[in-house]
């Protein structure tokens, strides 16, 4: 139960901080949005689970393309499943692994239809990604009939940084449904790309206020 804690908790600090960053600009800004996006996203070729998360001002330029500057950030787990019996007990010796990161965009925001209370809009939001990641670049596992020790021994290698910086695409493909008068939610599907050769690709919801 630590993780989804964890998670929890990131989020909640998070989700504050932004409230807290983008409130300044409310009382000088109009014709502005606000919003706030959760999704359960993958990270990788699939075996990485966790979520994203964002944070967006968003400001009109004309009719229907935006600017919108946004915080994001994301963490994921994974586990090598490592079961043994030690003196007749079965020990869980499972190896954990998170890689979590947060990044800075700015992009554009295009309406493509708008039908009364019904929105269908695209992004392309370029970005600056700090990551941290507890992924080994080798794992090796020698059990007991090599080390002639009563239980496994678990031997890692790291090759590359643990900690890295770089630059990426993210897009996004949003359903807008207007639920009162200045507020409403989102459906999104999201991708990104970057140059450390990362993948996050999700399914999330958000909830947009918007300042006239």
């Amino acid at each position: 139960m630590v993780f989804p804690i964890q998670i929890l908790n990131e989020s909640k600090n998070f989700f504050f901080f932004s409230f807290f960053l983008y409130s300044t600009f409310l009382f000088s800004q109009e014709n502005l949005q606000l919003e706030l996006n959760i999704l359960s996203s993958r990270h990788g070729t699939g075996d990485l689970n966790g979520i994203s998360f964002s944070s967006n001002y968003i400001k009109p330029i004309k009719k229907n393309l935006s600017y919108l500057i946004t915080i994001g950030g994301s963490t994921h787990q994974g586990k090598n499943e490592l079961i043994y019996n030690l003196n007749g007990k079965d020990i869980d010796g499972s190896i954990l692994y998170t890689t979590s990161g947060i990044q800075l965009g700015f992009g554009l925001d295009y309406n493509l239809i708008k039908i009364k209370k019904h929105k269908f809009n695209v992004r392309l939001i370029p970005f600056i990604r700090y990551q941290s990641t507890s992924i080994p670049d080798v794992s090796t596992i020698l059990y007991p009939p090599i080390t002639e020790l009563p239980l496994p021994v678990i031997y890692f290698e790291q090759f590359r940084p643990s900690e890295t910086i770089a630059a990426g695409l993210e897009s996004n493909l949003i359903y807008n449904l207007t639920l009162f008068n200045t507020v409403s939610l989102n459906l999104i599907a999201s991708f990104q790309f970057d140059t450390n050769g990362d993948t996050l690709r999700g399914l999330g919801i958000g909830l947009v206020k918007t300042f006239n």
